[in-house]
């Protein structure tokens, strides 16, 4: 039987258990920083969109290049190419040779989603939180943050934002306000080379 003595050589433990687990708690000042360290990653990525008006949901892959200060490579190679660039006040499209560009001034509220995501695939939480509550969990090795929305017009789309990741983002889950949701799931990541070759840095050349 625990007599009065023990039980409060208990609660002291208890206490200072709890206290040293705070301490070294995984918080989102420290996820910012460690996803900026990465300022140049390379990757693969697929993604799988599951829509409610088709029965099936459609996936692609290909490959990532994400530079901080540049912007965002995303190279679909299937089911049919597609090559897409985003800066901060660009977007260019290029199918089959045959390429679009956007600026922001032409539609603001597509660059609003533009640079939601590019603060997403940087982890600039400073920026993520003018729009969302952050729920983050685990730790740095594996952690998951979630997005609530909490302004227009983004509560009116999205339901939510679940990013899970480690040294990188890994995974991203977007559940729309509809019922879609959108996977994308990145593998093979890499800071090497440490720089843009000739062809990468042209692409954001436009």
């Amino acid at each position: 039987m625990v007599n009065h003595k023990q039980r409060f050589t208990l609660w002291i433990a208890s206490f200072f258990l709890l206290f040293s687990l705070n301490c070294f708690a995984f918080d989102i000042d420290e996820l910012q920083q460690q996803l900026a360290q990465s300022t140049l990653v390379r990757g693969e990525f697929k993604q799988v969109r599951t829509m409610q008006m088709f029965s099936q949901p459609l996936s692609t892959s290909g490959t990532f290049l994400l530079d901080h200060e540049k912007g965002l490579l995303w190279q679909q190679t299937k089911p049919f190419p597609i090559n897409l660039t985003l800066t901060q006040n660009k977007l260019r499209q290029s199918i089959n040779g045959e390429a679009q560009v956007m600026n922001d001034s032409e539609n603001p509220m597509a660059f609003y989603f533009t640079r939601l995501f590019l603060s997403l695939f940087k982890g600039d939480t400073d920026a993520i939180e003018e729009n969302f509550t952050l729920q983050l969990s685990g730790e740095k090795d594996a952690w998951t943050l979630l997005l609530i929305p909490t302004t227009s017009p983004i509560d009116s789309i999205f339901k939510s934002i679940k990013i899970e990741g480690g040294q990188y983002l890994n995974r991203v889950v977007l559940s729309e306000v509809r019922g879609d949701v959108t996977e994308m799931v990145f593998t093979q990541q890499s800071t090497q080379p440490s720089s843009l070759t000739e062809k990468e840095l042209a692409a954001f050349t436009f």
